[in-house]
């Protein structure tokens, strides 16, 4: 999948700050995926995933001119995200929901053989701490950097190398025990 990089961000925010709706759509198309796959190892539901990353994208929109302030789009809009899940569930926040509840995997879409492969996967990565969990899908499927990560999570670079690491590393045995081999 290939990203938006710095200088088109900044292009799209400077056409959405002059009212270019065109601008938001590009940058939805480029980063919903990924919000909604963080959201959803951090809400009760699917629905307010999804809702929580239309707040997200609008909260684009609610800044005005001041978005072309923004230095990074895809770490801005997913910190939002969890700004937002902060303000929804307050300190009843729900415990983390398993994965497969939540179809990371597009199982339709995996070719049948594979297609237990994804299950193991989408298995294995609902057994990974949460902040390895959210390292490894950012980074794989969304191909964040550890810098990205660091300003999304507000630590520093290492630390998210790490949980990137330790997610894999734990992936690796999880997936090694389930069939002997990866």
């Amino acid at each position: 999948m290939r990203t938006v990089g710095p200088a088109e961000d900044r292009f799209l925010l400077t056409a959405l700050a002059a009212g270019d709706t065109s601008a938001l759509q590009v940058l939805y198309e480029k980063y919903s995926a990924a919000v909604l796959h963080l959201l959803l190892l951090h809400t009760a539901s699917r629905e307010d995933a999804e809702d929580l990353v239309q707040e997200a994208f609008l909260a684009l929109v609610e800044r005005g001119s001041g978005v072309t302030k923004i230095r990074n789009a895809r770490a801005y809009l997913l910190k939002v995200a969890l700004n937002k899940v902060g303000r929804l569930y307050g300190k009843n926040k729900p415990m983390e929901m398993q994965l497969e509840e939540h179809g990371l995997v597009d199982h339709a879409a995996v070719p049948a053989e594979k297609r237990l492969d994804a299950l193991r996967l989408q298995e294995a990565l609902g057994r990974l701490p949460l902040q390895q969990c959210e390292a490894v899908i950012l980074k794989v499927w969304h191909e964040y950097t550890f810098a990205e990560m660091a300003e999304v999570f507000d630590i520093p670079i290492n630390t998210a190398a790490s949980r990137y690491r330790y997610g894999l590393e734990k992936l690796q045995r999880i997936l090694g025990d389930a069939n002997g081999r990866f």
